[in-house]
């Protein structure tokens, strides 16, 4: 699938988490809408030229060609009635400054519509991986017994959801058939739901996967693929009611990072989510139910993952709750000179820190008990004890 669509809109500046600190501070806002076709693009920039509050109005690029300006806080409120001949953009920016503007209070539809609401908190997700092969934890809970433990054992050490899945995502990873990622990890959910009292997620990209595991209990989805590796999936969640992480991967785990390319990372993601939640709305999944990962180390560089993490906080605008997952990546041990992944969680505390001050409202670790005492703090900073 292409990584952009028809149209983006997208904030600029300021960051949220800077100014949104004052409550006398009234900034502008430094806004866009990026283009595909240039034709497209010059009709809008005439169409915003008219819009008398609006300031600075420019068209910069070449594909995308993008169209900025910029706008007071209070007067911004008032484009999606300048702009009803166009309601999809329209519509972009409504949403987006609703997004930009929320402060971590977020309610998620599970099954049965029962809802599982938080506020001002950074949920922290215990990663479970039941695999031969992952790059962290390879093979030491891939046996029932011991998977089990796992689970209660972060439980205990303040994970407030684990996440299992029975295929290795790791670059360069081999697939796994269906029955035998069944085989791994359904035995583990069947008896976990019955003894947890967090909620569980299965990280899987295939829906008979997804459909047997929330058979037995599991409460989410979490699909590397954002349902584009099994056509089956968008019904599948539709069907089961309940949630699902859409993450963002550029090609399939064993050839995504063979020289990945973008060029501005940022924008090529958002607006490839933009179309994976118009996708998941058109298969009848339910606003509630829907998050974002921009997947870290998942078809990106080094640099690409430290610009998704500085500019985390642009996905705002799309109004969900957004997952990280940085915990042990390689990147961070490439950054420390070589480390191996058991030696990365000084690493990974910076990385979840830097998460939650720009914008996580999850966070995926496995060394759950260090991560939520980081992320206590970190939320202290963020939200103001």
């Amino acid at each position: 699938m292409a990584e952009r669509e028809f149209s983006s809109f997208r904030i600029l500046h300021p960051d949220p988490f800077g100014f949104l600190q004052s409550q006398n501070l009234s900034p502008d806002l430094l806004c866009s809408v990026e283009f595909f076709s240039q034709a497209e693009a010059v009709c809008f920039q005439k169409t915003i030229l008219n819009i008398s509050y609006l300031r600075h109005v420019r068209l910069e690029g070449a594909k995308p060609f993008r169209v900025k300006w910029s706008v007071s806080w209070p007067q911004a409120f008032l484009m999606n009635k300048s702009l009803s001949s166009l309601p999809k953009i329209s519509k972009q920016i409504e949403d987006g400054l609703k997004g930009y503007n929320h402060h971590g209070f977020w309610t998620l539809r599970l099954k049965n519509n029962r809802n599982l609401s938080w506020s001002r908190k950074t949920i922290v997700m215990g990663i479970l991986n039941i695999t031969p092969d992952s790059f962290s934890d390879a093979g030491l809970y891939l046996e029932p017994r011991k998977a089990v433990e796992r689970a209660l054992k972060l439980q205990e050490e303040g994970a407030d959801w684990i996440d299992m899945g029975g295929e290795s995502t790791r670059p360069g990873a081999p697939s796994v058939s269906a029955a035998e990622e069944k085989k791994r990890i359904i035995p583990v959910i069947k008896v976990c739901a019955k003894i947890l009292k967090i909620p569980i997620s299965v990280d899987t990209y295939k829906a008979e996967v997804a459909r047997a595991a929330v058979g037995e209990g599991a409460q989410m989805v979490n699909d590397v693929s954002a349902m584009t590796l099994d056509s089956k999936m968008g019904k599948t969640v539709s069907t089961l009611k309940v949630p699902i992480v859409l993450m963002h991967m550029k090609g399939k785990p064993k050839t995504m990072q063979k020289n990945p390319m973008y060029r501005d990372a940022v924008g090529e993601i958002l607006s490839y989510f933009r179309g994976r939640l118009d996708y998941a709305r058109q298969c009848g999944i339910h606003e509630d139910r829907l998050l974002i990962d921009p997947g870290f180390g998942f078809g990106k560089t080094d640099q690409h993952n430290l610009a998704l993490l500085r500019g985390m906080w642009e996905f705002k605008v799309l109004g969900k709750p957004i997952v990280s997952g940085m915990s042990r990546k390689g990147m961070l041990g490439r950054l420390l000179g070589g480390l191996l992944p058991e030696e990365r969680v000084e690493a990974t505390a910076a990385a979840v820190t830097a998460s939650v001050l720009k914008g996580a409202d999850f966070v995926r670790v496995h060394d759950v008990q260090s991560m939520a005492r980081v992320v206590k703090i970190a939320d202290a900073i963020r939200y103001g004890g």
